[in-house]
């Protein structure tokens, strides 16, 4: 049988310090400048040259950058942090291992675990809508139309976040192997359960990629989920729509199972209320392969767990090859499509930095939401901005950095 995916704190911590010395970084690691993304970038080069990883994800925030380095290293993005003088209590975390038994999807009061059962074995994030005025580090209002992040026991909380991996349970081994990504978003202001059928109801960015023909090269594709109220005795997502560039050569409006993606709103108590309120599910097909993402495949590689942590093996031993849609979907070169495991969004040309100062441009969130507060007819509130990454062990990871730090935003959606 092989070890849980749920190491202990002190084995992590141990193995951490391990990593620092296998690949040379111990410089920066102990202060020498790491609280710099440049220096967090540079990390993830050597991190990335290590793991024999051709294609080298850059990122435009530090906490993308935290979170890739906790995901390849399974370290906590709190000792990434510690370690790169980040200032602490900068940011809110939280990390989820893979789901153990594999989620149905979706999940209601009556499903067996129930939804308010799943998301009691998970850590959210905390955020307060848009609508309420945010301070900035000076004091003064700030409302930059971008959920703020807040500690999980902020009173003034009204939206939660909760993200899993999911997918085949390995019998005996006690293991789930992820195929599947499973975003919920708590939404305590919306009790009214009475949706005008045909309207947008809610808004999610999703990060998406598209792996081409080749099984080498990946594109980006920043997608927007708009869930619709399907018609009476529709299934919960057949009249939602998914746009973005799938194709390459302009914005597409689809509906969302073109793309293998599924969602649904269900009306239940949670963890964080008892009272039975909307909560938006979102269901994405993972895409992670050995040829893009070899570091995701160490055990599979090497028949050894991952050189960091030795007791967490890695949880990918085949390609997660996501959706595969109808010809011409993505293009003449675009075969797949899923969410990948690194920090999305990555650098661009423009906005990766060269060196600091000056600082970057505002980086842009990967998982944003515009959902419903009570009542029918009402504007959607941004309500959620976060960025992601699944570690090679299969757990995933959230951060967003609190409204006195933070400079990203999220699109428009």
């Amino acid at each position: 049988m092989r070890p849980s995916f749920r190491s202990s704190a002190i084995s992590r911590i141990a193995l951490a310090a391990c990593a620092i010395w296998i690949y040379g970084a111990g410089a920066a690691w102990a202060g020498g400048g790491g609280e710099s993304l440049t220096s967090l970038n540079n990390l993830i080069t050597g991190l990335c040259a290590f793991l024999n990883i051709s294609s080298c994800p850059q990122f435009p925030t530090i906490t993308q950058a935290v979170l890739e380095l906790a995901g390849l290293e399974i370290t906590p993005p709190e000792m990434v942090r510690a370690l790169n003088n980040v200032p602490p209590g900068s940011n809110v975390d939280a990390g989820n291992a893979a789901a153990i038994p594999p989620i149905t999807f979706p999940l209601t009061t009556a499903t067996s675990p129930t939804l308010s059962d799943l998301l009691s074995t998970l850590t959210p994030l905390a955020f307060i809508d848009s609508a309420d005025k945010h301070l900035d580090k000076s004091g003064a209002e700030k409302n930059n139309g971008t959920a703020a992040a807040a500690q999980l026991y902020d009173p003034d909380a009204d939206t939660f976040l909760y993200a899993v991996a999911s997918g085949t349970s390995v019998a005996l081994s006690g293991l789930t192997i992820p195929d599947t990504f499973y975003l919920f978003y708590d939404d305590l202001s919306r009790s009214n359960a009475n949706f005008s059928q045909g309207r947008i109801a809610a808004k999610f960015s999703l990060p998406l990629t598209v792996l081409n023909s080749d099984g080498m090269t990946e594109r980006p594709v920043a997608a927007t989920l708009q869930y619709i109220a399907p018609s009476r005795g529709g299934l919960p997502c057949s009249a939602s729509t998914v746009s973005g560039n799938f194709s390459g050569s302009g914005t597409q409006t689809l509906m969302a199972g073109q793309v293998g993606v599924n969602c649904a709103v269900v009306f239940s108590a949670s963890p964080t209320s008892p009272r039975a309120h909307a909560i938006f599910e979102v269901q994405i097909p993972l895409l992670v392969t050995a040829a893009t993402d070899p570091g995701h495949f160490w055990f599979a590689q090497f028949s050894t767990n991952g050189p960091f942590n030795p007791s967490v093996p890695s949880a990918f031993f085949s390609d997660d090859l996501g959706f595969a849609p109808a010809p011409g979907v993505l293009g003449a070169n675009g075969k797949y499509i899923g969410i990948a495991p690194s920090a999305a969004p990555l650098c661009t040309s423009v906005s990766c930095p060269v060196v600091t100062p000056p600082p970057p441009p505002p980086g842009i969130f990967a998982l944003c939401a515009d959902l419903p507060r009570n009542g029918n007819g009402q504007a959607l509130v941004p309500s959620v901005a976060a960025y992601y990454a699944i570690s090679t062990a299969g757990e995933t990871l959230l951060s967003a950095a609190l409204p006195a730090t933070s400079t990203s935003v999220c699109p428009a959606l």
